[in-house]
């Protein structure tokens, strides 16, 4: 099984690996393949079986950075798919990297997006005009950037001066995957917020009653796509009431949408700002 490497490289790890921060990085660079892996299988989400047969395995560490030697288990044998023929962890790292690289090539042109031209053709390749040129990508690439792209988000801001300076991933000697300070916010598009709320059944599974802030899961048949969101309480309401959702399978609430304005499309919801729970 082949190997890779995932490095944070900066002055916060001269004295040894701050906990908190490792787990936090593992944790989006994880959500990003887990990305690749839900667009590759058409999943909604990785339950507890499912997670016994994909996951990442970690098999030495370095000092003086966080290095990672890691593998893609996936269950020790191939998935076999309508659309994508044989799925196998190989597989699964070069859509992930392809994706990183049609991410960072459409940041860049985020000031004019007009300019970017993109087209998917038969769920499998993408083609990105910019001007005259054309760069091609092999698999679900675009498919993978809408589920991830808020997970690259979260890592490229782990970057700071003076402590985090450095993300790679992918081969040891020759990374793929690179992020430095000068990319920090590089996933970042300007957004806006509907001004008028609309009214959507949800479960809420993540919330932190401190900051407000927390997770969402939309299901089928709604006004907005299904998936899972990170949203916001907006204005100044008592968090008592989304604490107790929690316990609830669905709640009704209100909410105003932010979108993303990007090339990935018009409608890219990028955060839920939640007006009330209604029911």
């Amino acid at each position: 099984m082949e190997e890779f490497s995932f490095k944070l490289e900066g002055p916060i790890f001269q004295e040894g690996v701050p906990i908190h921060v490792a787990i936090k990085a593992w944790d989006n660079f994880q959500s990003i393949i887990d990305r690749t892996y839900l667009v590759a299988t058409d999943s909604q989400r990785i339950g507890a079986k499912e997670r016994e047969k994909y996951y990442l395995r970690a098999r030495n560490f370095e000092h003086s950075s966080f290095l990672t030697n890691f593998e893609i288990f996936l269950g020790g044998t191939q998935l076999v798919l309508p659309f994508l023929g044989t799925l196998g962890p190989q597989n699964l790292w070069e859509y992930t990297k392809e994706t990183f690289n049609f991410l960072k090539l459409i940041c860049t042109c985020k000031e004019d997006t007009d300019q970017v031209k993109i087209s998917v053709q038969d769920s499998q390749n993408t083609v990105v005009q910019i001007g005259d040129t054309h760069h091609d990508y092999h698999g679900p690439v675009f498919q993978i950037a809408e589920k991830s792209l808020s997970k690259y988000q979260d890592l490229a801001h782990m970057l700071d001066q003076g402590k985090i300076e450095t993300i790679s991933a992918g081969e040891k000697k020759n990374p793929e995957m690179v992020l430095r300070l000068e990319d920090k916010n590089i996933f970042d598009f300007p957004t806006k917020l509907e001004e008028e709320p609309i009214e959507v059944k949800c479960e809420i599974f993540t919330f932190n009653k401190f900051s407000n802030v927390g997770k969402l899961r939309i299901f089928d048949g709604q006004l907005i796509p299904k998936g899972d969101y990170n949203f916001s309480i907006f204005g100044d309401q008592d968090n008592v009431n989304y604490i107790y959702s929690m316990l609830k399978p669905l709640v009704t609430i209100k909410c105003l949408l932010e979108f993303a304005i990007s090339p990935l499309g018009p409608e890219l919801i990028s955060h839920l700002h939640i007006t009330g729970i209604v029911s």
